[in-house]
């Protein structure tokens, strides 16, 4: 989790961010759903009663706090509160993900575009659907080389 989350808040490694995301995702939630039954601390030096939920939150928390300083503890708490909801779907996780990531300094004053790119794409196509159904339905909109004849 570390070395994603290393990968992830570094600019340069924006276009895998949806692979990043779907990762963390996978991750967070089964440590959530305690799928993850050897446990990941070291059961002599960790207090009575530790769960791997509880141990992966403290230690995101620490990582976080440590590696970005100018991030309040509220800021992080409400961050790892929201990377183990287990009912935030893959959207919402991405949506979660970006909206901290712009937080970092890191990633506030340049072009985030490159953290969109799955959603932009989709909306692309979605508009030149619309457009090639709108013409097609239009007698005379269309060249005839680009009429599909299923005659043929």
């Amino acid at each position: 989790i570390q070395d994603v989350f290393a990968v992830m808040t570094d600019r340069l490694h924006k276009s895998g961010f949806k692979m990043h995301a779907t990762l963390l995702r996978q991750m967070f939630h089964l440590v959530q759903m305690n799928q993850v039954t050897v446990p990941l601390f070291d059961p002599a030096n960790a207090p009575a009663g530790q769960t791997n939920p509880s141990f992966l939150r403290e230690h995101i928390s620490n990582l976080l706090i440590q590696s970005f300083p100018n991030l309040t503890k509220s800021q992080v708490s409400k961050f790892v509160d929201g990377m183990f909801d287990l009912n935030m779907d893959l959207p919402s996780f991405k949506t979660h993900l970006r909206d901290f990531l712009i937080q970092l300094k890191e990633f506030s004053t340049e072009d985030n575009s490159g953290l969109f790119g799955e959603e932009q794409d989709a909306q692309q196509r979605q508009q030149l659907e619309a457009q090639q159904a709108y013409r097609s339905a239009v007698p005379g909109l269309m060249k005839p080389s680009e009429i599909i004849d299923d005659d043929l």
